[in-house]
């Protein structure tokens, strides 16, 4: 089993992050941030930084009312084009970035080569909850390492908070686990909390909640860490034994 700890900025203000990260930082093993607003970026040593894009904004199609609108050669084209344009964006303003993830895994075909022609090698856009021998794989030149549990699902799904407890945990296999500043801040307990976000960030000083939460679940990841992985992995260190391999297809 290889766990990898990743944290999602999405769009929190930039005290809530700082907060955050700096209780990450505090408990010494290696984790991905991938960063909304990249701006100011923080560093320390065991942190590996990312892009996380909101690749929805796109213009939309010339016949939005027509259910074939998408499927038009110009149209695709427009939106490589746009999706191209705010990649490299992210790749400009976060040159060591050579990982990404797309709010809300968005994903499609031609996706991975946009992202390869932007110059990031690792993708984390895909979400395969909860299940056992996970791998990476390749898409062209691009390494692709599927998420196995994220925040919300484990509340959703009523997972324990203080301990870890969940299907397939202990089985072989990848597991990296996606965390979002808000729910890490507020020490979130469940979804209802997420409608407490907006106002609890907002407050100044505000206060996480108390007991078992979502950070309770991140500390318990990173003492796991740290006794079977030492200082933990990055997306971009992680083995070749951790990606499938094509086979070759027999001559008949």
């Amino acid at each position: 089993m290889t766990l990898v700890l990743t944290i999602d900025t999405d769009w929190a203000p930039q005290e809530a992050t700082a907060t955050v990260l700096d209780k990450v930082r505090a408990l010494g093993t290696k984790v991905t941030v991938f960063f909304s607003e990249p701006s100011p970026l923080p560093y320390w040593p065991l942190l590996e930084v990312g892009a996380h894009p909101d690749l929805s904004r796109r213009s939309p199609p010339p016949d939005p009312g027509g259910p074939m609108s998408m499927a038009t050669m110009d149209h695709d084209a427009q939106v490589l084009k746009e999706e191209g344009e705010i990649l490299s964006q992210f790749k400009k303003a976060i040159p060591a970035a050579d990982c990404a993830r797309t709010h809300r895994f968005y994903w499609h075909s031609d996706l991975a080569r946009v992202l390869s022609q932007s110059g990031f090698s690792h993708d984390s856009s895909m979400i395969l909850p909860y299940l056992p021998g996970i791998k990476g794989f390749k898409v062209g030149r691009l390494t692709r390492w599927p998420v196995w549990a994220s925040d919300h699902l484990h509340l959703a799904r009523g997972f324990p908070l203080d301990r870890l407890k969940m299907p397939y945990f202990n089985e072989p296999g990848l597991k990296i686990f996606c965390f979002h500043v808000t729910y890490l801040y507020l020490n979130a307990r469940s979804l209802a909390d997420f409608n407490m976000i907006e106002k609890r960030l907002a407050q100044s000083g505000g206060q996480p909640q108390k007991g078992a939460g979502i950070w309770t679940l991140f500390e318990l990841l990173a003492e796991k860490i740290a006794l079977k992985h030492g200082g933990g992995r990055w997306l971009k260190e992680l083995p070749e034994s951790l990606i499938l391999q094509n086979q070759k297809l027999k001559a008949d």
